[in-house]
């Protein structure tokens, strides 16, 4: 049972955390903001989203979405300007962390 409600305080919680911000680039920036995404390419053909890494230790994560290339990455927006990239994000050099991005909220795993 606590882990039931544990489950349930999680996902609660993960309803209130603050949303990235996304931010359409045609290069990708010198400067990273806090908390935005940054989709890069010409309007309709994005070939790379940039961002800082949600855990804090600051790197900046690049997820290909070229077709031909390994890994790959695909993203969709909504009517929000809210973004879901999958599949899932798993760092395997640094901090090592594991999230989803859904509807512009970082979900761990």
């Amino acid at each position: 049972m606590k882990k039931w409600f544990k489950k349930i305080g999680d996902e609660i919680a993960w309803l209130f955390k603050e949303r990235y911000a996304i931010a359409e680039v045609t290069d990708v920036p010198e400067v990273f903001s806090e908390r935005v995404i940054y989709i890069v390419g010409e309007p309709g053909n994005a070939w790379l989203i940039a961002f800082r890494c949600p855990c804090g230790c600051k790197s900046v994560i690049h997820l290909n979405l070229l077709e031909d290339a390994e890994p790959k990455w695909d993203y969709k927006t909504n009517r929000k300007r809210r973004i879901t990239i999958y599949p899932s994000v798993w760092r395997i050099k640094g901090c090592k962390s594991h999230f989803f991005v859904k509807a512009s909220k970082i979900k761990w795993v």
